[in-house]
């Protein structure tokens, strides 16, 4: 039998039971809608329900705990945790660079095309809060400019607080998956106080814009904070 003949009948992997049990609890809490504070039912109502012993149950349970997805409180069961979408990608963003050979030309060109069209919805649809958060960042970056670390911290909280005042969830699922990312390429650069006061200028540009909401000066203020960083690098 020829190699390509051989190769075609080879099955494809199929879940462990284990896994077919977390995909399943995981349905279980999108279906009724479940939230952060919310009890799942008890271990024996979830055997009777998922139709597993109690080894797969408790060992997929351990996968949505270790991911952020529920959490056990001693002596009163399992319950549901508020998602924190950047948590979880921040986990995997290793494996997402090692095995889909994520670079910072790649992350670049990302960001020049998802973020100036955050900022932009941001100064549509910020809120007051969107407002004081956005404020709150930039004088973290002020207090902190000789602070590498801090700095970053409120750089990218910016960035993150854009994606949510943009008032599209997915926007904010996009920039949580690249939370861990941004902080790589800003550490790439020299740790020079002169690239800090331009990036803090350039935050400022854009929370104007979005104070205004002038959607246009956000987008091209974001742009151009972004092609200075790729030139920098």
């Amino acid at each position: 039998m020829s190699a390509v003949a051989t190769h075609a009948l080879r099955l494809e992997r199929r879940e462990t039971l284990v896994e077919a049990t977390a995909r399943a609890l995981i349905r279980y809490i999108s279906k009724q809608g479940l939230v952060g504070g919310d009890r799942l039912p008890s271990e024996p109502e979830l055997i009777d329900m998922v139709g597993v012993s109690r080894l797969p149950l408790r060992e997929a349970l351990s996968i949505l705990k270790g991911i952020g997805i529920v959490e056990a409180h001693h002596g009163k069961g399992v319950f549901v945790k508020n998602l924190d979408i950047a948590s979880v990608f921040s986990l995997l963003s290793p494996l997402l660079k090692a095995q889909v050979n994520i670079g910072v030309p790649q992350i670049i060109e990302a960001r020049l095309h998802l973020e100036p069209v955050i900022a932009s919805l941001a100064a549509e649809h910020r809120s007051h809060a969107h407002l004081a958060e956005l404020k709150e960042q930039i004088a973290q970056m002020k207090a902190h400019l000789e602070d590498r670390a801090t700095f970053i911290d409120a750089d990218v909280a910016f960035h993150q607080c854009l994606a949510r005042a943009a008032g599209n969830p997915i926007f904010h699922v996009f920039m949580a998956a690249l939370t861990d990312l941004l902080r790589e390429v800003q550490y790439r650069y020299p740790d020079q106080l002169q690239h800090r006061e331009a990036s803090l200028r350039f935050h400022e540009r854009i929370n104007a814009a979005v104070q205004s909401r002038d959607a246009s000066a956000a987008s091209s203020a974001m742009r151009e904070h972004i092609q200075y960083i790729a030139e920098r690098l």
